[in-house]
């Protein structure tokens, strides 16, 4: 599912009709007609944001062939991934969506730590980004049916989340929790953990008014600039001095990450003074100046933090992160 960011932008009905920033919005535009056609076959609607019907298409067209691994619990985090791409394609699949939202649940669990939800079906795991798109999902659903339940999962899982150990001491999120039985924290602190867990909090609040949970993001946003930033830019471990050791997957976390702080800021509807606003600004800077790839104008690797940092050929993945951040970007003002 390393592929999901792309859709989930294009899926993102306002993204490129809300632009503000006309510079990140004429990268976006460009990046979508780039060399990696494994992603971009889903960017050629990136332009005409708003036709439902086309969407529903290209949801059903990308996810042919992958029920089987979707319904029988292969990975409870790639099944909500879906059900975010659904509900980003304007609410016309409720069925699907719904289907599969109930598939995640089934996850959640008591007996282990106290809560959340497993990764998968083995029950041998839990981790953050399972959790945290579970609060997306009950987030968005709760927003469009008013079905007390999506409410209800939206509270019980941030009440487990944040008082796991996987909320480390340093105000940022865990991959996992151990399975010996201590439930400790574990695992990478990846940059896409805590840009996901924003769209619960910022829900968290649109439904309530309590600024707790505002306070609650910008601490994140915050522990995630002064812990898994270079030169303010991201930076996730896998990328080390002399070579981007990230796999697929891990390419598509600083956008993903970049993408949902513009989501907590639409959902919300507040700032912490511009220091989220500058955060997306200057991603999608930094991308421009450092992650070109050589010799192309619309190509990117995954790294950012300095120039010649970005492996030399880029890859679907890293074109989709870019995607992910310069959007977000777009929306803010320059």
């Amino acid at each position: 599912m390393s592929l999901i960011l792309p859709l989930i932008v294009l899926l993102s009905t306002t993204a490129l009709v809300d632009a503000a920033c006309q510079k990140h919005l004429t990268a976006a535009q460009i990046s979508e007609r780039g060399k990696h056609p494994a992603v971009f076959v889903f960017f050629e609607w990136v332009d005409v944001v708003g036709d439902d019907s086309t969407y529903a298409t290209v949801i059903d067209s990308v996810f042919n062939g992958q029920e089987t691994y979707l319904t029988t619990a292969q990975s409870f985090d790639d099944v909500q991934w879906v059900v975010l791409a659904y509900l980003f394609g304007g609410n016309t699949q409720l069925d699907s969506t719904t289907m599969y939202c109930d598939i995640a649940s089934a996850a959640v669990d008591s007996s282990y730590c106290g809560g959340g939800l497993f990764w998968n079906r083995q029950h041998q795991y839990k981790n953050a980004i399972t959790n945290e798109l579970h609060l997306a999902t009950s987030s968005y659903l709760y927003d469009y049916t008013q079905n007390a339940t999506y409410l209800n999962n939206l509270n019980t899982t941030w009440t487990w989340l944040k008082a796991s150990q996987m909320f480390a001491s340093n105000g940022l999120f865990d991959d996992g929790l151990t399975n010996d039985g201590t439930c400790s924290g574990t695992g990478t602190q990846w940059t896409y953990n805590q840009g996901v867990v924003l769209v619960g909090l910022a829900y968290l609040y649109k439904f309530t008014q309590d600024e707790q949970y505002l306070t609650e993001a910008y601490d994140i946003v915050d522990a995630t600039i002064s812990t898994l930033t270079t030169n303010e830019t991201l930076r996730d471990s896998c990328e080390t001095n002399t070579a981007n050791q990230c796999n697929a997957n891990e390419e598509t976390f600083k956008g993903i990450a970049v993408f949902f702080v513009a989501r907590f800021l639409e959902i919300g509807g507040t700032d912490n003074g511009s220091t989220m606003s500058d955060f997306i600004k200057a991603q999608a800077d930094s991308m421009l100046a450092n992650a070109v790839v050589s010799g192309s104008t619309s190509t990117y690797g995954s790294a950012l933090y300095a120039a010649g940092s970005s492996d030399a050929a880029g890859s679907a993945s890293a074109q989709s992160s870019a995607l992910g951040a310069l959007v977000a970007a777009a929306q803010q003002s320059c």
